[in-house]
């Protein structure tokens, strides 16, 4: 039974799905992160398909959109970071007062692993762990991968004919290109440095990359000494052939039973 409504971030309404399965008791939930421009379906419908994979298990879930996404009021907050750091706050006291849960697992990709990763560092939240999904990090040799990732995949895509011939009868945004473009180049400036480099909420994190992710192997390195300089328990999984976002249904099913097991680990050791 999902159950659908608003909870207050400052002076916006957001929108949310809340799923608590009846043998949930015991367990801590997992909230949902969206990524820049997308809302709580996520990407591809992700998060809705995982979420209907960690109920049947007993977790309740929550998702939601950031203030200005998807159905919630509000303007988007494009490079404020901050912003969305205080909706997560938000939705994770309102999810453990409406889950009736002690603690949450957030699970978020792209920009969305990067405001979990904000939230942990500047924030006092009750938190059972992590799951970080592409989480991003800010270079100008990340940007320069990511462009040239993009433009090697539009200049296999020009050798189709169909696309080709997509192209020039304008069925194919060029804008949209130039957009993709433009924001991979930007992220060298994105996400800046922490002041706080001592995190206020540390927990178990799990990070999960696709191989085929031109910023996996960089951004993997960053994460990992940040939480090894601060002692928390870190775990990294690639998936073969997986790109930044997911959207096969074999990755996405790798990601569910890395998620399920990294999360059972959780419960059993709450249980000794």
């Amino acid at each position: 039974m999902i159950k659908t409504g608003c909870f207050i971030s400052g002076e916006n309404e957001l929108s949310y799905s809340l799923s608590r399965p009846k043998d949930s008791d015991g367990k801590p939930g997992v909230l949902f992160v969206h990524a820049a421009g997308g809302n709580r379906f996520g990407p591809h419908r992700m998060f809705v398909e995982l979420g209907e994979k960690f109920n049947r298990c007993g977790y309740s879930t929550f998702r939601f959109d950031f203030t200005g996404c998807g159905d919630s009021s509000g303007v988007e907050s494009k490079n404020d970071i901050d912003s969305e750091v205080f909706d997560l706050v938000n939705a994770v006291r309102y999810f453990i007062d409406a889950g009736q849960l002690e603690k949450v697992v957030l699970l978020g990709i792209s920009r969305g692993a990067r405001v979990c990763f904000n939230a942990m560092s500047s924030e006092s939240l009750a938190l059972a762990g992590m799951i970080l999904l592409s989480a991003p990090v800010s270079t100008r040799r990340s940007a320069a991968k990511s462009v040239c990732f993009r433009l090697a995949e539009y200049a296999r895509k020009l050798r189709d004919r169909r696309y080709f011939l997509k192209m020039i009868s304008g069925r194919v945004s060029i804008v949209g290109i130039y957009r993709t473009l433009i924001n991979a180049f930007a992220l060298q400036k994105r996400y800046s440095e922490l002041h706080n480099r001592i995190f206020r909420s540390p927990c178990r994190v799990l990070l999960i990359y696709g191989d085929c992710d031109p910023i996996s192997q960089e951004s993997s390195r960053y994460y990992i000494s940040r939480y090894e300089e601060n002692d928390v328990l870190c775990e990294i999984h690639f998936i073969s052939h997986a790109n930044h976002s997911f959207f096969h249904y074999k990755w996405k099913d790798q990601i569910v039973g890395i998620c399920l097991e990294w999360l059972e680990k959780i419960v059993s050791e709450k249980a000794i």
